[in-house]
């Protein structure tokens, strides 16, 4: 987006500063929202600040009887896969956490074991490094210090359950406890997200059925093309994008390292660390 382009919508008359305009918003302030296009609102919000925003969805709330979205973030607590130094990829967790705080929602990061989250070093070297990342840094990184764990948290009471990737989720997430939390959300009418190698939380996931909960569905993962490009096809345990498949799923792909994000029903996937903020803000549709 522009920020150098005002943005246009009548209900928050732009003429004025954005904080006079935020203070002034009452509790009509829901109502007057509703009826503007979904057009004019990503207007509105592409010329505010993420404070601005951040008090403009906290008004919405209020309006609405102050209930907010309640996003949980899943990661690895896996720091090796085999003999390959791993973890969380740090984009796949800061990229959408940035996205559902700005959006107003209470976000809960967890890890598989609790504790200290094991950051790949790799995903924040050089032009790796994001500014969703340095945006963490710059906060103390306090969400990933420290978490709690993925079986102390009750699924059922949040809106979204997002699991980031990263090379150490090949390690922890395609087991049949991470999967049952999947089947459960989804059973419960919760939006499921996974990004890159997040979609591994899908392999153990199965319906009230007996089916896999990604057959038939559309899905986006990290493509054996660029498990190969980044030289770890004979390292992980299964290509993602063949165990998709096999399950029963449409993997839907773009060129390696371009932002590819799906959503089908309540499920949404992502590519790669390049998809992390398509896919969060998907899981807010």
């Amino acid at each position: 987006s522009d920020l150098s382009k005002p943005p246009r919508i009548d209900t928050c008359s732009l003429s004025t500063p954005s904080s006079t305009r935020l203070g002034a918003m009452g509790g009509g302030a829901s109502t007057e929202l509703k009826d503007a296009s979904k057009e004019d609102l990503q207007k509105c919000f592409e010329g505010l600040s993420a404070e601005d925003k951040k008090k403009v969805m906290e008004a919405v709330a209020a309006a609405d009887g102050g209930k907010k979205k309640k996003a949980l973030i899943v990661t690895t607590s896996a720091s090796k896969m085999g003999e390959k130094e791993t973890g969380l990829w740090s984009e796949e967790c800061t990229g959408p956490y940035y996205v559902f705080k700005d959006a107003g929602c209470d976000v809960t990061v967890c890890s598989i074991a609790g504790g200290d989250i094991p950051v790949d070093a790799g995903s924040l070297s050089g032009d790796f490094k994001t500014e969703n990342d340095k945006r963490m840094e710059a906060e103390g990184c306090g969400p990933l210090k420290g978490s709690p764990k993925l079986a102390d948290q009750d699924v059922t009471c949040y809106d979204i359950v997002f699991f980031s990737g990263g090379h150490g989720t090949c390690v922890d997430f395609p087991t049949d406890e991470v999967g049952c939390v999947v089947a459960k959300a989804l059973a419960a009418g919760k939006v499921v997200g996974a990004v890159c190698h997040g979609p591994m939380c899908l392999v153990k996931a199965v319906a009230e059925g007996g089916d896999p909960v990604i057959k038939g569905k559309k899905v986006a993962c990290f493509s054996d093309k660029e498990e190969e490009m980044v030289g770890l096809t004979e390292k992980v345990p299964f290509l993602l994008e063949g165990k998709m498949k096999e399950l029963g799923a449409t993997v839907e792909l773009g060129d390696p390292w371009t932002d590819k994000a799906v959503r089908d029903g309540n499920l949404v996937t992502g590519q790669n660390p390049q998809s992390s903020v398509s896919a969060a803000k998907l899981c807010l549709q």
